[in-house]
């Protein structure tokens, strides 16, 4: 642990990198204890505001997490492939290891409007289930869910267990639904009342949602998710324009 003083770079900015590189090889692992700031000013002589502002910065970015009267400790991740490279979405948590739970708020018939149905390209005689589900990994919430599927694919869904079992699985192996490809938008927003209870973040606190149209090999929408994801606990980024990942941060207070 180094601080250059010759740099251009401001030392806050310079001890926020050192623990960074300290977390990403190992030397702090997730749920570790990383030296006070009292110690880091010992250690690098630096001020108390210098080692204050990085260390508020990295709690900030979901990279460390403080336990009052405790100390400052080293944020779990949990990696999974971005939604962009599979249907499933239980799948993507599965295939890395999270323990991912999945909780059915509402499942439901409804008769959309009109501009409702033109946007998922039906008739106006087609019916429509709504559900929605609340995605838990290791016991932290992190996506608030809703599926409008139409019920002509699959008139009896609402009878099976869809707690226990992948959507998408479903819709394959009970309705031989075969998925062709999909589409995705991102936006980011607030979340209200609602969505702050449920998904446990503070009301106004920010939300990736994530918009997917997921389309059969006729060319028809089987059906339009709307995820809302807590911003402090997913992070997206591209790999070489091929894929979309999201990093989970399991954030504690």
């Amino acid at each position: 642990m180094e601080i250059n003083r010759k740099s251009a770079l401001p030392l806050y900015y310079q001890l926020k990198e050192i623990i960074k590189e300290d977390v990403d090889v190992g030397k702090y692992k997730p749920g570790e204890k990383i030296p006070s700031e009292n110690e880091l000013c010992d250690i690098l002589s630096i001020s108390r505001n210098t080692a204050k502002q990085a260390i508020v910065d990295l709690v900030s970015e979901g990279i460390l997490y403080r336990v009052q009267g405790k100390g400052t400790f080293v944020a779990e991740k949990k990696i999974f492939k971005g939604l962009t490279d599979a249907f499933s979405f239980s799948s993507e948590f599965k295939s890395n290891g999270g323990k991912l739970k999945t909780k059915v708020i509402f499942a439901e018939k409804i008769s959309e409007s009109k501009e409702a149905l033109e946007y998922l390209k039906l008739k106006e005689s087609k019916e429509l289930f709504r559900i929605q589900r609340l995605r838990v990994l290791n016991d932290i919430p992190v996506a608030l869910q809703t599926s409008y599927i139409p019920k002509f694919f699959c008139p009896n869904l609402l009878k099976l267990d869809l707690s226990q079992n992948s959507l998408f699985d479903i819709l394959k192996e009970h309705y031989n639904i075969s998925f062709s490809y999909f589409t995705e938008n991102l936006t980011c927003v607030r979340a209200d009342r609602y969505e702050a209870e449920i998904l446990k973040v503070k009301k106004g606190s920010p939300l990736f949602l994530l918009t997917r149209k997921t389309f059969n090999k006729n060319d028809e929408i089987v059906e339009v998710a709307r995820s809302f994801m807590p911003g402090d606990r997913s992070e997206f980024y591209f790999r070489h324009g091929e894929g979309m990942s999201i990093e989970l941060n399991h954030i504690m207070e």
